[in-house]
């Protein structure tokens, strides 16, 4: 039984509290390193000013335009919309999440209250099988977004700086999505 999510998708849930999708009028975090806020992605680095990233390609690092080439520019674009991607994604998977945890809840409640519990297991699977499908999107997105960072890094000095996301981290959320499976 995959009720050992629960936790986890109520964990989800809660991240998605006060997030509407919009990326406009707050601040949304992605992967520990990135903030969404104004139409614009905020990239973190300790002791540094946030390098702010626009849909069109511009770059600002402590509120001064940084030059960049037409490449570079893509490859910002490319950056900011895998970074909305992989928060789609997240927003996707908390929603389905919470959806579970309901129907974990309902499942539990109902085949308890009908003396068949041996069905909750099924809908709970059916449930939580659809969330891990969801999780693994945000996984690649993961994945997809370190590569886009260290494509930055190299053609953009000024960006180094802000490379944080490792590539283990992805590794380590493919990991997360194994183990949940049991190891499959």
């Amino acid at each position: 039984m995959r009720i050992h999510l629960l936790p986890l998708m109520l964990l989800a849930a809660a991240c998605l509290a006060g997030c509407d999708g919009d990326g406009h009028g707050h601040h949304e975090t992605i992967a520990n390193y990135i903030s969404i806020h104004d139409g614009s992605i905020a990239v973190h680095a300790p002791g540094r000013a946030d390098a702010d990233i626009s849909a069109v390609g511009d770059l600002s690092i402590a509120d001064a335009s940084v030059p960049v080439s037409a490449a570079q520019r893509d490859l910002l674009k490319h950056y900011y919309g895998t970074a909305l991607t992989l928060r789609d994604h997240g927003i996707a998977t908390g929603k389905a999440g919470v959806a579970t945890a309901g129907q974990a809840l309902k499942s539990v409640v109902s085949g308890l209250a009908s003396g068949n519990p041996d069905r909750i297991d099924g809908e709970v699977n059916a449930s939580a099988a659809r969330v891990e499908a969801q999780a693994a999107l945000v996984c690649n997105d993961l994945a997809d977004l370190y590569t886009a960072q260290q494509a930055l890094a190299t053609q953009l000095a000024a960006f180094q700086p802000y490379a944080r996301i490792k590539a283990s981290e992805a590794d380590d959320c493919r990991r997360g999505l194994q183990k949940d499976h049991g190891g499959h």
